[in-house]
């Protein structure tokens, strides 16, 4: 079972890719407090015990502010 949560651009039609919900979390655990919460505020939520079965997808833009680098 795999669970899959996104931004909320991706409705917009934004670009984006997906990330594993482990290095979403650990991405976060990275960041400032109130930078971390608003970033998590764009995607579903999930308890952080689910990450190893979720995937996250996340927009170019949202990917580059959690520190994920470009894709080459």
């Amino acid at each position: 079972m795999v669970r899959e949560r996104e931004c909320i651009h991706r409705k917009l039609g934004a670009q984006g890719d997906y990330h594993s919900g482990e290095s979403y979390i650990q991405a976060l655990q990275l960041l400032r407090g109130d930078r971390a919460v608003k970033i998590a505020g764009r995607v579903g939520a999930f308890f952080w015990s689910d990450a190893p079965i979720t995937r996250v997808w996340l927009c170019d833009e949202c990917a580059a502010e959690i520190g994920y680098k470009e894709k080459g």
